[in-house]
């Protein structure tokens, strides 16, 4: 026969709670301890018993105005302290939560109090682990270039970083916590918003661009993208939004564009942009630099380009057109002449080497040197010295060389045209320029560049091309690279009866090759384009026909107007379009 266990005891009841437990009379004597509490104080249940609880329990809290005990036998109440440190009687200390509740008789009177402690280090190391997590996130969020902030399933902000106070306007503990909808612009929170939408639906927006104003009022360009937090579930938890300031690329682009010594060099295709890696890497070094591309591809700027990246650039950079000069002219301007070496030298002369020294010689067309001064060539290459005509005495000098060619050298050094020793000094670095028509993408770029600068020459009314005109331009072949499109941008403009270039104010090479063949590939554009010498409501029509063509796409809405996305981008601003209006 099972023996059924007898009632269970005030003391067993107290011995089996995990948590430290103090019975307190009201004149502040302890009643009971049980097992975890002695541990906790340090002090065994019967040596606490009649003692002072503040003897026992020696907390910072205690005899201070801030005590549970009298808190409670006055109020009737349960009151909480959380992390109060108590001290054990070797001193150290430990963070605690005390729960102190009223001890109540049969009549209800209130006789004392029960104090329950929980130790509650590990909870403090969690906060404070989760603490770290938060800092460590926020300072990642404040790293970052874009501005982003997140919102609860509810719409209210939970975050918001550094970048975004800088672009809305708005400091984070303003906005933290309150909805979204409330205190940012109604593009980025409002009903139609990203924002909405992916809380709605949890889908992702992309790349959307809006014109907010900012809380100064001020109109701000942005690129918005947003996207859910999700549970395991998959349920939507919240969303972030990221934030780009369309200004500040702008501004970035237009510093790129303007910034010497790359002023005057305009691409962005593939090849081009290599050239301007490579340019980039030997820009320090003296390396003989030898540039190789067709006629018009710009040979002559980009040598004057890496001369004004170099260490030289305070230096002489002096040009010599190998192929302009007779033989017997071309020595004496190269390396000088004394008075009387030759009918005419009435005066000691010095060679362009020498008017270059500490600075680079530009040598166009080195393919058409003569053999003997090919071997002079060689010697200043070779030993940076050299003899002025008419003369005994060494010259020294201190120069880089860049040669240019639109010549083939290996298919001369093999006909024993150009010296083989003179072809691998100076082919240490060599730098094909890509013709035009193996960069057609950069046609539209250098279109507005060369606009632009004929425009503050005063050269012509014309400002823009119009679609028809751009598609024939992307399709002609350039066989004379960029000196071809510049002369018939110029002849263009020129001829343009109004502000729109046509196709009939082309050429005839271009604008005839064009007659009779309308290629099916060719789709009709927005009516007109954009250019300033139009009024300032056709133009606004223009560039809202296009965007709204490209689907608010500026990229694509750029590209069918003809005209940088910077540039279109400045437009917009100017005359007050923003997406979708």
């Amino acid at each position: 026969m099972p023996i059924s266990p007898g009632p269970l005891s005030v003391a067993d009841i107290l011995r089996s709670i995990p948590d430290s437990v103090l019975t307190i009379d009201r004149e502040r004597r302890v009643v009971a301890l049980n097992g975890p509490g002695a541990a906790l104080t340090g002090v065994a249940e019967a040596a606490a018993v009649g003692r002072p609880c503040r003897a026992i329990l020696n907390s910072e809290i205690c005899g201070t105005d801030r005590c549970p005990f009298e808190q409670t036998l006055a109020g009737g109440e349960t009151v909480t302290n959380f992390n109060i440190l108590v001290r054990d009687a070797a001193g150290a200390e430990t963070p605690i939560c005390i729960n102190t509740s009223p001890l109540k008789n049969a009549s209800g009177e209130i006789v004392g109090v029960v104090e329950t402690i929980r130790v509650v280090s590990h909870i403090n190391e969690l906060m404070e682990e989760l603490r770290a997590q938060r800092n460590r996130v926020q300072a990642t969020l404040d790293s970052l270039a874009e501005g982003v902030f997140t919102v609860d399933r509810d719409g209210r902000i939970t975050s918001f970083n550094r970048r975004a106070e800088q672009i809305l306007g708005h400091a984070a503990a303003e906005v933290v916590g309150r909805p979204a909808a409330q205190v940012l612009p109604p593009e980025l929170a409002g009903p139609g918003a990203p924002l909405a939408h992916t809380l709605a639906r949890g889908g992702e927006v992309r790349n959307r661009e809006v014109i907010v104003s900012s809380r100064h009022g001020d109109p701000v360009p942005l690129s918005l993208s947003t996207g859910p937090f999700r549970a395991e579930a998959g349920d939507t938890l919240g969303a972030v939004c990221t934030l780009r300031d369309l200004r500040e690329i702008d501004r970035i682009a237009e510093e790129r564009r303007s910034r010497t010594p790359f002023a005057g060099i305009i691409g962005k295709h593939r090849l081009i942009r290599e050239v301007f890696d490579l340019m980039e890497m030997i820009k320090d070094h003296d390396s003989t630099v030898l540039l190789r591309g067709e006629s018009g591809t710009g040979k002559g700027l980009f040598a004057q380009t890496l001369h004004a990246l170099s260490p030289r650039r305070r230096h002489p950079f002096v040009k010599v057109s190998c192929a302009a000069l007779p033989e017997a002219l071309l020595e004496s301007e190269l390396f000088g002449h004394e008075k009387g070496a030759f009918t005419g030298a009435i005066r000691d002369r010095k060679g362009r080497f020498e008017l270059a020294d500490r600075g680079t010689v530009f040598l166009d067309e080195i393919g058409d040197l003569s053999p003997s001064v090919q071997v002079k060539l060689l010697r200043v290459l070779q030993e940076q010295e050299f003899e002025r005509l008419g003369s005994n005495q060494t010259v020294k000098v201190d120069v880089r060389v860049i040669a240019a060619t639109h010549r083939d050298l290996s298919r001369l050094m093999r006909e024993g045209k150009f010296r083989e020793d003179l072809y691998y000094r100076l082919n240490v670095i060599p730098i094909h320029l890509p013709p035009l028509r193996e960069r057609r993408s950069d046609i539209p770029l250098l279109v507005e560049f060369l606009l632009e600068r004929f425009a503050s020459k005063g050269k012509g009314l014309a400002r823009t091309l119009s679609p028809r005109t751009m598609a024939v331009l992307m399709e002609h072949d350039w066989p004379g690279n960029i000196r071809e499109l510049e002369n018939a941008l110029e002849h263009a403009m020129v001829c343009s009866r109004g502000p729109v270039i046509e196709p009939d104010a082309l050429p005839r090479a271009l604008s005839g090759a064009r007659a009779g063949a309308a290629k099916p590939s060719l789709q009709p554009g927005p009516p007109a384009r954009a250019h300033p010498a139009a009024s300032p409501q056709a133009e606004r029509g223009a560039i809202v026909r296009a965007l709204e063509a490209a689907e608010w796409n500026r990229g694509r809405a750029a590209a069918e107007l003809g005209m940088d996305r910077t540039t279109l981008w400045r437009k917009m601003r100017r005359l007050g379009i923003s997406a979708g209006r």
